[in-house]
């Protein structure tokens, strides 16, 4: 019979390249036992792999959503802010400008007109209020504040009201002006209302809200009415201005209800947002343990392999070992 041998360098190649793969199958025993988790989840679901590919889908579907609720929570809850500080600003100073003509002397006219105007700034500030660089009240322009600066709408109703010689006159064109796309319309340097942000499957949320809301726009309206009494308008005419800072007051008073419809409307926008972020926040959580489940091992199946894998390799060290050893004097023994 013929004998067949393999030659060193066969042989050599051989142990070599078994080596290698059982050192490989060590390795991702090892890891699939550190882990948890086969390193080839394909493999391990039979090439089918569509339900970790829907997982995935959803979940990065679902960091997207993450990512819009966030800003449109941050959003509105600059929004409530400014608001509650709009509205803070105007019950601060209402009962007094109502109270305004009733007051001994022209000076304390004058001193309530020039805490308007101050409140005016402040509130045209609460306005312009950004958050990460995006304005909060301009609508789809959130690269640029809505308003400009106090003193220039002031001037703007200035140029409205020239002529006016008694406070009804004076409200009026304050009124009309904020009401005109030509007056408060062209001051403004926001955009549109946003389009609705999607924040869940299926699920929008309106956040409209910029400066040019009717809220706002009386709110401005009351500060402005009296702020005017501090540029000097109706001079001479002690009563006439005493009385524009009453209308002024009752200009702010009517602007309530409109303020407060306003902040129930966002409340309920924020609320919404938060219902979407804790339910996406559960299926995300519940995705998660699922795709975890779907590339988990066998603890103990994966420590056998592991422990067998070694004791393999252990013994193909061992032959190695010993066919390198041998030579020509231990052959011929």
């Amino acid at each position: 019979m013929t004998r067949i041998s393999v030659g060193d360098a066969s042989l050599s190649n051989i142990l070599a390249r078994q080596g290698a793969e059982m050192r490989a199958l060590v390795q991702r025993a090892s890891a699939e036992v550190t882990t948890g988790r086969h390193t080839d989840i394909a493999g391990a679901l039979r090439g089918d792999v569509s339900p970790l590919l829907a997982i995935d889908a959803s979940l990065s579907r679902l960091a997207a959503y993450k990512t819009t609720t966030t800003d449109a929570a941050l959003q509105t809850a600059a929004q409530q802010s400014a608001l509650a500080g709009l509205s803070s600003l105007a019950t601060g100073i209402t009962t007094t400008l109502l109270g305004a003509r009733d007051f001994p002397t022209p000076v304390q006219v004058n001193s309530v007109a020039a805490d308007a105007r101050g409140r005016l700034a402040t509130a045209i500030g609460l306005l312009n209020t950004q958050v990460s660089g995006r304005a909060v009240f301009a609508g789809v322009a959130t690269d640029r504040v809505p308003l400009g600066s106090g003193d220039d709408l002031l001037s703007a109703l200035e140029t409205a009201a020239a002529g006016a010689t008694t406070a009804g006159q004076v409200a009026a064109a304050v009124m009309n002006w904020f009401a005109d796309p030509l007056g408060f319309g062209a001051f403004y340097q926001g955009g549109a209302p946003l389009s609705p942000t999607p924040i869940a499957p299926g699920e929008t949320a309106e956040i409209s809200a910029t400066s040019m809301d009717p809220a706002i726009r009386d709110t401005l309206a009351g500060f402005a009415m009296a702020a005017l009494i501090d540029r000097g308008i109706l001079p001479g005419n002690p009563e006439e201005r005493a009385r524009l800072a009453q209308m002024a007051g009752q200009t702010l008073l009517t602007s309530e209800d409109s303020r407060i419809t306003l902040a129930a409307r966002i409340g309920t926008v924020e609320a919404q947002i938060e219902a979407a972020r804790s339910r996406n926040g559960a299926e995300m959580t519940a995705l998660g343990i699922l795709r975890s489940d779907i590339g988990s091992v066998d603890p103990y199946e994966a420590a056998t392999r592991l422990e067998t894998a070694r004791a393999q390799l252990e013994s193909l060290y061992l032959v190695t070992a010993r066919v390198s050893r041998l030579n020509l004097v231990d052959y011929l023994r």
